[in-house]
């Protein structure tokens, strides 16, 4: 599901301000994801561990019991806290040319993305997906949902069965930021990420 402006005004300053200052404790990442077919991961991070350290906006949205009913309604199931310390909830920059986040599908049911900056869509960075597939062949097929947030917007994915990507930014001069938080249902409460380690620790 696709939010538009589900943050506005003074809210989505004081969380843009959080996450900019999160920001700049990233880690730059530069590899491939064996387990997702060499699928590329160009970006910036910063794990659960570390915003738990730094922040207590992030955490307190995450475990804000409002948004799990939220969340839950539109699931059409309760959804859960993942256990995964480093992945619950992760920021992800893409700042120079090239960078992505390959195609993949998550260990864990579902992901709520909030949008912090994001550039125009003609510059790349949009989330490409296609639901209840996970042939990384179909993001090229006529199926694709091409999804192109702006600040403020949110979107609420199921993401264990549906492959997805983050599109290549075509210039160094915009940026792609988020706070990705993942959520589990009973099926995937007690599985443990494949690339938690790799991408975020």
């Amino acid at each position: 599901m696709f939010l538009q402006n589900f943050y506005q005004g003074s809210a989505l300053e004081l969380l843009r301000r959080e996450v900019e200052r999160l920001a700049k404790k990233a880690i730059r990442r530069d590899f491939k994801m064996v387990e997702t077919d060499e699928t590329s991961r160009l970006m910036s991070t910063l794990n659960g561990d570390a915003i738990d350290e730094l922040s207590s906006l992030i955490p307190s949205i995450y475990t804000d019991p409002h948004l799990h009913q939220f969340l839950s309604a539109i699931a059409g199931e309760r959804v859960y806290a993942v256990q995964d310390m480093g992945e619950k909830y992760v920021l992800n920059l893409l700042h120079q040319k090239d960078d992505t986040h390959g195609a993949h599908v998550d260990t864990y049911a579902y992901a709520w993305i909030t949008v912090i900056e994001a550039p125009n869509e003609g510059d790349g960075g949009c989330l490409e997906l296609v639901p209840g597939v996970i042939d990384q062949k179909e993001l090229d097929g006529p199926k694709v949902v091409h999804l192109c947030p702006k600040p403020g917007d949110c979107i609420f994915l199921t993401t264990d069965d549906t492959i997805h990507r983050v599109a290549p930014l075509i210039r160094s001069s915009v940026r792609r930021l988020v706070i990705a938080s993942a959520f589990a249902n009973e099926t995937t409460l007690n599985q443990v990420s494949y690339s938690s380690e790799k991408l975020y620790g």
